[in-house]
């Protein structure tokens, strides 16, 4: 096992993140950090860009605008736009399955 820089946990759990590691991930104060954990470990990646509320709500009328129907009657156009999309979907999991 190769071992790199060790730092240890005060009382609280906190630890300091060497600086030579804040240079290279060009990580400032006050800078946000996604933390995760995966398989045993922890894993800590700085966030460059946060959606805003305002962001977060235009993408989600996007998201709104692209699926507008799909829970209600289609028109004639959508239906068959979902038509071709379903036949799309049929042949590829055919596909796969032909290739399983």
């Amino acid at each position: 096992m190769k071992i790199g820089t060790i730092s240890k946990t005060n009382t609280k759990g906190q630890i300091v993140i060497p600086v030579e590691f804040r240079k290279k991930l060009g990580i400032t104060p006050n800078d946000l950090l996604h933390l995760f954990v995966r398989g045993g470990g922890l894993f800590i990646q700085p966030i460059k860009e946060v959606i805003t509320s305002i962001e977060s709500e235009d993408n989600y009328l996007k998201v709104l605008e692209r699926t507008r129907g799909a829970w209600g009657i289609l028109q004639n156009k959508d239906k068959q736009t979902e038509r071709k999309r379903r036949a799309r979907e049929l042949a590829a999991s055919k596909k796969r399955k032909d290739l399983w």
